[in-house]
């Protein structure tokens, strides 16, 4: 079927040419080349050099450890033997295909204003042109085989090859030029490259870098240092859904309530990801660009600046910590703004009213969110080693006054929650809700009398899944200024401890320093709106710990008996141990991000350094 000729083709073109043509000029770049109106972009500056720089990565030094390289080689060589049909019916190997390209890699979608969607395929091929002739030719005879129509038009000065099916418009154009692919799904878009490429098109022809959306969203993708990203990415997709919904009413009719939310202030998306640029091991901008003033949902971010020290109460154990300036209360108000012009006036407080404030015997917006100050805090710490679900996740929600907050804490509890045992650690209060099964819920793991052999069986295996996860113990407490919950106790300890000086804190850690100051290299003196760091290194030792444990190779060694993926990744581990964790953390370093709250809208730059420059 052509259908499956097209995905088979889809999947392999990235890599595939139609013939060899002499090099005439350097081409334009993606941005350069492909339409105005396009909708979605994924390039890739340099392929080869993008594996180059990931070399000079942590994953990357990883990789080519003398302790890790063999097991690598050996399950890439495994992977490579596991597809010899590939050359037999290709014409080319494996490696020859991941090989292929030699320069820029593009895919993108733009929309005709007939709502038709343009797909468009660049690679650069250079010399490996022999390689790409073979596919081509695989390709070609399966297509007619598959009673595909085979044809070549002109152009501009070049040839294009068209892969038709009777009665079906999922046509393929195709054509070379200076030693690079490109493969489009219309005849529209190979005019309009060609006459790019060729320098024939009109004031009319404008491409993707006349875009302003798109260029201000690259222009916000380079950093401070102007580092040229190897990948760039960027989509409209509010374009893209009315384009191509032209003719469905309904999507029509909930497009057209886009400006009652705001929605329709929303423009792009896009950024980059840079790979081992000068200090830092990988950087990442992603921007979403919003209208201004905004307006509807978009108001709801309603995110300040300030400090981005870690709170006295946050420990050095955490392995990630987050914190975003956020005015829930002012949020509270917009969101109410935005139902009630949907619903009608006054709606959204009456349903708090029905569903919070009379149930529950409070004021939600007076009593609770009118409390907190603007100030969200997430960390997540490791308290069980051994359990899948090891790692806590804590919250922080500043308070504007703490102690008008914990006597109406205590009064609600009292009052109309005596089921929440309140407990003390070290002299500050806090609260557990019951755990565990409910009265009348029943006794899990109990057989009837007359149960077949094999339930107890099953039992003991689903007892011994279950012993892999660690019961939560959700906890809260009111630590200094901030209202505090995690799903383990011990994170409420450890915060409690560590506020009271027993305890290492954060923010005097050498490796957060390292990321502040790498924070504010990179952004000057703009306050940001949120901050993250995480320590990459305690989250890989976590699931290496795991994967070379105990139950984890027993059933890697169980499951290789019948699959032959599991033996022969049994066997690599095997005849290839991996060394201690101690070799491989020497390659880890710290992580963390950056979020600002831009007029143009929102930015966030994540990254991580490299461990050389520590």
């Amino acid at each position: 079927m052509f259908f499956e000729l097209k995905s088979y083709l889809l999947a392999l073109v990235a890599f595939t040419v139609i013939s060899s043509q002499p090099v005439q000029a350097e081409r334009p770049t993606a941005p350069n080349l492909l339409p105005y109106n396009t909708v979605v972009y994924l390039r890739v500056d340099d392929f080869p050099a993008l594996g180059d720089d990931f070399q000079r990565t942590s994953f990357g030094r990883i990789r080519n450890d003398a302790s890790v390289a063999p097991l690598v080689d050996r399950l890439y060589n495994e992977f490579i033997n596991a597809f010899p049909q590939i050359e037999d019916e290709l014409g080319v190997t494996v490696e020859d295909l991941l090989e292929l390209p030699t320069g820029e890699v593009a895919i993108s979608l733009a929309v005709t204003d007939t709502g038709r969607p343009m797909f468009a395929f660049i690679a650069d091929v250079g010399e490996n042109v022999d390689t790409a002739k073979k596919l081509m030719e695989r390709a070609e005879f399966e297509h007619i085989n598959n009673a595909g129509e085979l044809s070549t038009e002109l152009i501009g000065e070049t040839e294009v090859t068209l892969f038709a099916n009777p009665g079906d418009d999922d046509d393929v154009y195709s054509f070379i030029k200076d030693e690079t692919v490109v493969l489009c799904s219309s005849e529209l878009m190979a005019t309009h490259l060609v006459s790019v490429w060729e320098g024939t098109a009109t004031e009319a022809d404008r491409t993707l870098a006349d875009n302003r959306k798109f260029t201000d969203i690259m222009r916000n993708s380079t950093g401070t240092d102007d580092y040229q990203p190897q990948i760039s990415f960027y989509a409209d997709p509010l374009t893209l859904i009315k384009s191509t919904t032209q003719d469905n009413f309904q999507v029509q009719a909930a497009m057209a309530l886009l400006p009652t939310l705001g929605v329709d202030g929303f423009k792009a998306v896009g950024g980059s990801i840079i790979v081992a640029p000068p200090g830092f091991d990988t950087m990442a901008h992603f921007h979403l660009s919003l209208g201004s003033p905004r307006r509807g949902v978009f108001n709801l971010l309603t995110f300040g600046e300030g400090d981005m020290t870690p709170e006295d109460w946050v420990s050095n154990e955490v392995m990630n910590y987050n914190t975003i300036y956020w005015d829930l209360e002012q949020s509270y108000t917009e969101l109410t703004k935005i139902v009630d012009s949907i619903l009608g006036a006054g709606y959204f407080e009456n349903q708090v009213e029905q569903n919070v404030n009379t149930p529950v015997g409070i004021n939600l917006q007076e009593d609770v969110i009118a409390h907190f100050g603007g100030r969200l805090t997430m960390i997540q710490q490791l308290v069980d080693a051994e359990k899948l679900n090891g790692n806590s996740l804590g919250i922080g929600i500043k308070l504007k006054d703490s102690e008008v907050f914990a006597e109406f804490l205590d009064t609600l509890i009292t009052e109309k929650a005596p089921f929440i045992t309140k407990k003390s650690h070290n002299g500050v209060t806090y609260y557990q809700p019951p755990n565990g099964p409910r009265p009348g819920s029943g006794s899990p793991n109990v057989n009837p009398p007359n149960a077949p052999q094999n339930i107890p069986q099953q039992n003991t295996a689903r007892q011994n899944f279950r012993s892999n996860f660690r019961i939560p113990t959700p906890t809260f407490a009111i630590i200094g200024d901030t209202l505090v919950l995690a799903d383990s106790e011990l994170v409420i300890f450890s915060s409690i401890d560590t506020m009271q000086g027993q305890g290492d804190r954060l923010a005097d850690a050498d490796d957060f320093k390292i990321i502040a100051e790498a924070i504010k290299s990179q952004t000057g003196e703009t306050q940001p709106s949120a901050l993250s760091f995480n320590r990459p290194e305690q989250g890989l030792k976590f699931i290496y710990d795991l994967a070379l444990g105990d139950q984890a190779q027993s059933a890697l060694q169980a499951g290789a008996e019948n699959n032959d993926f599991l033996r022969t990744l049994n066997s690599a581990f095997q005849d290839h141990p991996l060394p201690p964790f101690e070799e491989i953390s020497k390659y880890m370093a710290p992580a963390g991000g950056v979020l600002f709250n831009r007029p143009t809208g929102l930015h966030y730059l994540s990254f991580s350094m490299n461990p050389e420059n520590q």
